[in-house]
């Protein structure tokens, strides 16, 4: 039943470490130098590393329902993680990554009867009544509530102290980030233009040329 599991293991090893791919050793000797953490749902199919096809060791990670980040409180998970990330890897940004057909924003919405989901994704409440006072069609509340809840995460991760004091001394920034898992475009939050809008991209196709 893991054998897929496997065979993947078995082919990180043979691109990380057999031969002259020596990067784990690297990174195993020398330890992490992590650039980027990365906030994102648990959706399998929008796991950062596979969306970014990220080498070992490029950035931190942590995962919730709907990508969501809840108001600050000492000794959760994420407040831990992101005081190790901050104050010691000395990471230079924070991405809260949301994504398009979100379940945790759908069972939000349709008001899904599970206490142990319903008491965590009503942190995102106030987004949801947001885009029911600008959307009435279902699929668009749907759409604009997942766009919402990126800022509500936003806004609640400015409050976790390292992320203050980070900012204060200007030695990170944040970005709001959405993966639109229909078309693969990456979009992010222009506080100019207050909206979501497609990161522009250059691609290099094995023989060099630009994409």
């Amino acid at each position: 039943m893991t054998q897929d599991l496997i065979e993947g293991a078995a082919e990180f090893k043979h691109y990380h470490y057999d031969g002259d791919n020596t990067l784990m050793s690297e990174l195993f000797k020398a330890g992490q130098n992590p650039k980027y953490f990365i906030i994102s749902c648990i959706d399998s199919r929008c796991n950062p590393g596979t969306i970014f096809r990220a080498s070992p060791g490029i950035f931190l990670s942590h995962k919730a329902m709907g990508a969501i980040v809840r108001p600050y409180k000492q000794g959760t998970a994420l407040s831990a993680a992101l005081q190790f990330a901050l104050s010691y890897n000395k990471v230079e940004t924070v991405i809260v990554l949301g994504h398009t057909q979100c379940g945790a924003i759908k069972a939000l919405a349709e008001e899904i009867d599970d206490p142990e989901i319903s008491s965590f994704v009503s942190v995102a409440q106030n987004a949801l009544n947001k885009a029911k006072d600008c959307c009435t069609d279902h699929a668009e509340v749907i759409a604009k509530t997942e766009e919402e809840t990126i800022l509500t995460s936003m806004d609640n991760l400015k409050h976790y102290p390292s992320v203050a004091q980070a900012l204060k001394d200007k030695t990170i920034k944040l970005k709001s980030w959405q993966f639109d898992m229909e078309t693969g475009f990456l979009r992010e939050y222009s506080e100019t233009n207050q909206s979501f809008e497609i990161l522009p991209v250059t691609v290099k196709t094995k023989d060099g040329r630009k994409i």
